[in-house]
């Protein structure tokens, strides 16, 4: 019975830490969504335009729209290879920089007392993203051409413009885009999913030395980032951002699971093209491990 009552207020304890944790950071992820969300409506125009150029800003620009937390970059590109301004390259680009909405989780880390993530360690990982972005925008291309990859066809896109350029309906995104959008679509299930792998690393580690058991697999860790970041969802991948910023894996697991993963990024590829989704997460599979197995190797 006395076993019970200290396993239960040891198990209370574990998850009001944890809720406290997940809404801390949380309210910082939804101040940057909404945030973002703003400035991607007032300048897609623009931003869009600026792309029909030559391939380096292309490839660059893609690996730069990569970075930026969250979807929005990433969704923007995958809208100009649908419409056929990008290719290959490009498309790689954004997918291999892009860290999906655990970026925001990344930030909101940062700031949070006890955390392994500091700001420099945002520099390192997105500078680093943006850096491989580019390069593996042009080994794509070389790629592409070595196994003489085909791709789909462009097809016609039709936008709906919602907001007028530089003046969005403040009612319109209030409803549409922070509640239907942001709220619903990504917010909930991100912090429900950042709850569940606070807690659960919590958990294990009150009864486990992770720190211990995780050193002795790291190899087992890193194929594990990289298959995980397939699936075209958020959540799962926030158990490896969480485990790094309580220092109990290296920086060579976070980055492959980043590069691999691009949250919802892939959704639009699929409906678009299946064959195209999975040649270019194959290539971005590739670059993942090949990557993370030279940093873990060199001692990263």
């Amino acid at each position: 019975m006395i076993k019970i009552i200290i396993i239960s207020n040891m198990l209370k304890d574990l998850i009001f830490k944890s809720l406290f944790e997940t809404l801390k950071i949380g309210s910082i992820i939804l101040v940057l969504m909404i945030a973002l969300e703003y400035i991607e409506i007032k300048y897609n125009k623009r931003l869009k335009n600026f792309f029909s150029k030559n391939r380096f800003i292309k490839i660059s620009f893609s690996s730069l729209f990569g970075i930026i937390p969250g979807c929005i970059g990433t969704f923007a590109v995958d809208s100009l290879y649908m419409s056929g301004i990008i290719g290959f390259g490009a498309i790689n680009s954004v997918l291999i920089a892009t860290s999906g909405d655990e970026a925001f989780a990344i930030i909101g880390m940062a700031f949070t007392q006890g955390s392994k993530i500091t700001v420099s360690t945002l520099i390192l990982l997105f500078s680093t993203l943006f850096i491989l972005g580019i390069i593996g925008g042009y080994l794509a291309l070389l790629y592409k051409k070595i196994f003489k990859i085909s791709l789909c066809t462009k097809c016609t896109i039709i936008h709906k413009e919602e907001e007028k350029e530089n003046r969005p309906d403040l009612n319109h995104f209030v409803k549409e885009h922070i509640i239907n959008h942001i709220i619903k679509k990504h917010f909930i299930s991100l912090l429900m999913w950042l709850f569940v792998s606070i807690l659960f690393i919590s958990s294990l580690d009150t009864v486990f030395n992770m720190q211990k058991i995780l050193t002795h697999n790291k190899s087992i860790l890193l194929l594990l980032g990289a298959f995980v970041g397939i699936l075209p969802v958020s959540g799962p991948n926030l158990l490896f951002v969480t485990l790094f910023s309580q220092g109990m894996i290296p920086f060579s697991v976070l980055l492959t699971n980043s590069i691999v993963q691009d949250g919802h990024g892939s959704l639009p590829l699929l409906s678009f093209s299946v064959t195209d989704t999975i040649k270019i997460k194959m290539f971005n599979l590739l670059f993942g491990l090949t990557t993370g197995i030279i940093l873990m190797i060199l001692g990263f």
